[in-house]
């Protein structure tokens, strides 16, 4: 769960069904992503809502809480100005004001028929949150470590990190290893790994699911 104290005039932004309590101090107010054009980008190429959510201290100071769809960790990232982010589509929990959440060009590169994709650009100055499927893990590269990555356990990264998206090893590997997309990363810098697989778990959970 994370739970903001919020001051008289503060003003928080969530994906919207992340709001689980909050005082009557606090009004919601519903808006596209940043205007029509750029929400609607962002929903299509970021697999994200067209709509976010404000909440805003409008009547005094007031508690919110806000909670991921899936089981995991929440963890700030704060931005300077000087590291924009990258961010696996449906990782952006919400953030304060002065950030900045938009589509990347750049992060459709290689992606375009999949799904779980790195496909969110944060930027700004101010606190972003995100939230992952298991436990969250930070991996500091060193200037030229080449890390590979499974696409599904990628969250975040800094944009200026180099990378690559390929299909892994040859075509036998591809088909019998249980891989599919993976993401070479060149350092330096920080990036943020999940420990779940949301494909993968949905895959091992389809048996047991009805089937009509």
């Amino acid at each position: 769960m994370l739970c903001f104290n919020m001051a008289q005039g503060q003003m928080v932004t969530a994906e919207p069904g992340a709001m689980m309590f909050m005082h009557r101090t606090i009004e919601i107010e519903t808006k596209g992503r940043g205007g029509i054009m750029k929400g609607l980008k962002v929903m299509a190429l970021g697999g994200e809502t067209f709509f976010v959510n404000h909440f805003r201290a409008i009547h005094g100071h007031g508690d919110l809480a806000l909670i991921a769809p899936l089981i995991g960790d929440i963890r700030p990232l704060e931005l300077h100005g000087n590291n924009n982010y990258i961010i696996q589509s449906g990782s952006y929990l919400a953030n304060c004001q002065g950030v900045d959440i938009d589509t990347k060009w750049q992060g459709l590169r290689g992606f375009l028929a999949e799904r779980d994709i790195v496909m969110l650009h944060a930027s700004g100055r101010g606190t972003m949150f995100i939230s992952c499927f298991g436990s969250l893990l930070e991996r500091e590269l060193q200037p030229g470590e080449v890390l590979t990555v499974d696409t599904g356990h990628l969250v975040a990264y800094p944009d200026t990190i180099p990378f690559q998206i390929r299909r892994v090893g040859n075509w036998k590997s591809t088909i019998l290893s249980g891989e599919g997309l993976v993401i070479d990363l060149t350092g330096p810098g920080k990036i943020f790994l999940q420990t779940r697989h949301l494909g993968a778990f949905v895959d091992r959970m389809r048996p047991f699911l009805t089937q009509q």
